[in-house]
């Protein structure tokens, strides 16, 4: 009975964790875009991060966790997190559709480049094209910031650098931004896998699990994807859709 208070709140922990940095930015105001020069290194390996959420390495990164904890936890836990992960990950999926289109909020990035002198993105008429138009707007935009002598620096107020992978990922990425999916995404699979994890004692596994987590709402913070209520909400919503598909597998697979 002591361990299971205890691994509840250690799961409290982890989500109290991955809540710090974004509450502490919307409290303080404070933004990570445009802060970060995207053509750095860290830059790099920030955007190497952010591919571990995007569409198909998403499944990629799913699988790979199960993969190497199958090997850490015993296997009725296993199977049981399995199948809690898939039904948390799909109502997460499909939450966030739908709450894109109702917020209908603009990404950073956007609302910077049509803050600019002569922008081709006009943020009132930006989100009512097709998505192939508005990643033309954003390619031409990057295109007539550039610099002459080099393309990784924009001329906008303030000058931005940002790698050509990067300037990509931009264009690539035109939707709404609130919810982060992205962080809905990573976090829902944090913490429906902790409960588990936790259960099992893989405590090694867990906080690289956290680790990666926690980054990911990060680096869309930083590379300009998202702001940090998007973070902290989907952040609340992964632990809603958690909490529940857990309770749902573990009402229907738990042995009497």
């Amino acid at each position: 009975m002591v361990w299971n208070k205890m691994k509840y709140v250690a799961w409290l922990v982890i989500w109290l964790i991955l809540l710090a940095t974004p509450s502490v930015l919307l409290l303080e105001h404070q933004a990570l875009f445009p802060w970060l020069d995207l053509t750095s290194g860290f830059a790099g390996a920030t955007y190497l991060l952010t591919s571990t959420g995007t569409a198909p390495y998403a499944v990629i990164t799913v699988v790979i966790f199960l993969a190497v904890s199958y090997f850490c936890i015993p296997k009725p836990d296993w199977l049981r997190m399995t199948a809690a992960v898939v039904l948390s990950l799909l109502s997460s999926f499909t939450l966030n559709h739908q709450l894109k289109s109702y917020f209908a909020e603009a990404r950073p990035n956007i609302t910077f480049l049509a803050s600019q002198m002569g922008s081709p993105v006009d943020l009132y008429s930006f989100y009512n094209q097709h998505a192939s138009q508005r990643s033309a707007l954003v390619a031409q935009a990057l295109e007539q910031y550039q610099h002459p002598d080099n393309r990784s620096q924009l001329t906008t107020q303030p000058p931005l650098q940002i790698s050509p992978t990067i300037q990509q990922h931009w264009i690539n990425e035109v939707g709404y931004a609130f919810p982060s999916g992205h962080t809905i995404f990573a976090t829902t699979l944090v913490l429906t896998a902790s409960y588990y994890l936790l259960l099992s004692g893989a405590l090694g596994l867990n906080i690289i699990l956290l680790c990666w987590g926690a980054a990911m709402g990060l680096s869309r913070m930083l590379l300009g994807m998202h702001w940090s209520q998007d973070v902290l909400a989907s952040t609340c919503l992964a632990a809603v859709i958690s909490v529940v598909s857990i309770s749902v597998i573990e009402k229907i697979q738990r042995p009497k």
